[in-house]
């Protein structure tokens, strides 16, 4: 059995803020689509963050749907869970569940097992860390039944893992149920594998990179189930937007801004461009000449050190970080911290007061052991 490996395809991400990078989800998509075709795959398995926003906009579902049914009409079957990015805090039915509904794809987020060909997939949906908890229940229970499930055995989860996403993670790989031969992982937007057990566990990473921080190369996986272990192949997309980060000197920026003016790529490259200047200059100028060829971020302009000064080289403080660092010293709890200063924030900062509630009394009861939120049900 060949598996298509799928994960955080963020469709929808940029809409109504940056038209032009919102096609970049949809085209890495679609050639994620043609490549599981090509390769004649028995099954796709998406691993979450299928879109952008819980209230996607018309474009990404439609991308979404044209794109699962292409991979129906060549007997190519679609499993898939949700992220963080696909759940609403407002309960409702997930926008995904469309294709479980037109048949043209199978939600396997509830931690029942799936049998398809020689395999049997189980999964579940994000957890957030508040829910560990519960989370870890769930993963036990699963350990349990291991051992009885027909066939090639995949666990599919939308996780962080600490040993590839550091101590934000609600997950050691320690701590994921051994006895699967694949363990098709996602969340995390960087490409990372390695044994567990007799099996592989793998992070594609993202289809097209979201943040700028992101890694600059995105792809997917095949997976051959065939053999006594899993053999995996990670395929890079080429529909992915470059970037580039430059700093020029002052007495260099002229020269390289016409060099780049005059450089052409099959692709408008992401632009984040810093420059130390010792005189004024005409940030609207740079922008004039280079945006023709490149989707401009930043433009910062950074003062040369006057003559005969020295200056510190200590570093930048990260506000996000320092505020969670202060946080944590009054309230000494970072579910707490990481809810507040997360998911709330962000609901308050957008005015969405119902929103928030809804959130703040899902988390107490968690919290408080009222219970996680449950499954989502197809």
């Amino acid at each position: 059995m060949m598996i298509g490996h799928i994960s955080d395809t963020h469709l929808g991400a940029c809409a109504g803020s940056e038209p032009e990078r919102e096609g970049d989800h949809y085209r890495a998509f679609e050639e994620a689509i043609d490549l599981f075709i090509r390769e004649h795959v028995d099954l796709v398995i998406h691993s979450g963050d299928i879109l952008d926003e819980p209230r996607p906009y018309g474009t990404a579902m439609k991308i979404l749907v044209e794109g699962v049914r292409r991979l129906r009409e060549h007997g190519i079957q679609f499993l898939f869970t949700l992220g963080e990015h696909d759940i609403s805090n407002v309960p409702s039915t997930p926008h995904p569940l469309i294709l479980q509904l037109e048949g043209l794809g199978a939600y396997i987020g509830t931690g029942k097992p799936y049998e398809v060909g020689g395999a049997t997939v189980i999964g579940l949906h994000k957890y957030k860390r508040v829910e560990r908890r519960h989370l870890l229940g769930r993963l036990e229970e699963i350990g349990r039944g291991a051992s009885s499930l027909a066939g090639k055995r995949v666990l599919v989860l939308h996780q962080g893992v600490k040993e590839a996403f550091g101590p934000g993670a609600e997950l050691s790989i320690s701590e994921i149920p051994a006895g699967f031969d694949y363990y098709a992982m996602g969340h995390i937007h960087k490409r990372y594998e390695r044994g567990l057990g007799d099996g592989v566990i793998a992070f594609p990473g993202a289809t097209h990179w979201v943040n700028v921080d992101d890694p600059d190369e995105c792809g997917v996986y095949l997976v051959d189930l065939s053999g006594d272990q899993a053999s995996v192949e990670w395929v890079r997309l080429q529909n992915v937007r470059p970037k580039m980060r430059l700093r020029l000197n002052a007495s260099e920026a002229k020269d390289r801004i016409e060099e780049l003016a005059n450089k052409s790529f099959h692709m408008k490259p992401y632009l984040l461009l810093e420059i130390v200047v010792d005189k004024p200059l005409d940030v609207k100028e740079v922008e004039k000449k280079l945006g023709g060829g490149f989707i401009i971020k930043t433009i910062k302009l950074i003062p040369a050190p006057a003559e005969g000064r020295t200056y510190s080289s200590r570093p930048e403080i990260n506000l996000d970080e320092e505020l969670r660092r202060l946080a944590l010293e009054v309230i000494g709890d970072e579910g707490v911290v990481d809810f507040a200063l997360g998911e709330l924030l962000q609901h308050l900062s957008s005015g969405n007061l119902s929103d928030a509630k809804e959130a703040v009394w899902r988390f107490w009861r968690a919290w408080s052991g009222g219970g996680g939120e449950g499954d989502r049900q197809g």
